[in-house]
């Protein structure tokens, strides 16, 4: 269940649910998500991955806790001697797109950037590059405050997308949200 949570966002797996006969509401998804942490081992680093994500939506202190443990997997062997044997390349990967699409909160949706930063304010401000649609795009997000810059060139402004509202960014332009 908490994998369904981490591969698709709580609307589409109340409509998967639907589907199966299975009606679900997303307001007991916290709930859910108690139910299952309560009985998974964790004896993987793709678990902390999946728990973080899932976390995230529900219980944000927790998230943070397993954020941190799947960026120091092979840093601090959190394995117990797995590092030894290599490094836990889908941890890794994993943590870039935790970091992008949960914390940052960036993903693409019907032609928009959808921002939707959810940013631990402990972790200071994250920088970052995004290409969409030709821009190249500098993203800062702080806890508190989103900024977007789009380099000078020749592309057509694109739409940002935040808490439901449309944005235009022309090139060499910068959009300034408050979170």
């Amino acid at each position: 269940m908490l994998m369904l949570l981490h591969l698709l966002p709580a609307g589409e797996f109340a409509e998967v649910l639907a589907q199966l006969g299975c009606p679900f509401r997303v307001a007991d998804l916290p709930h859910l998500i108690d139910y299952y942490l309560a009985r998974t081992s964790h004896g993987s680093t793709l678990s902390a991955l999946v728990h973080a994500w899932v976390l995230a939506r529900a219980h944000r202190h927790q998230a943070e806790h397993y954020l941190d443990q799947v960026l120091s997997a092979d840093t601090a062997d959190i394995q117990g001697g797995t590092t030894a044997e290599g490094i836990h390349l889908g941890a890794m990967a994993g943590s870039v797109d935790l970091v992008r699409r949960c914390f940052a909160g960036i993903e693409v949706h019907d032609d928009a950037l959808l921002v939707e930063p959810r940013w631990p304010a402990e972790l200071g401000t994250l920088e970052l590059r995004q290409r969409y649609q030709g821009h190249s795009l500098a993203v800062s997000i702080r806890h508190d405050q989103l900024t977007i810059s789009s380099r000078p060139g020749r592309q057509h402004p694109i739409v940002v997308r935040h808490r439901g509202a449309d944005h235009l960014l022309a090139p060499a332009d910068t959009l300034r949200l408050t979170l």
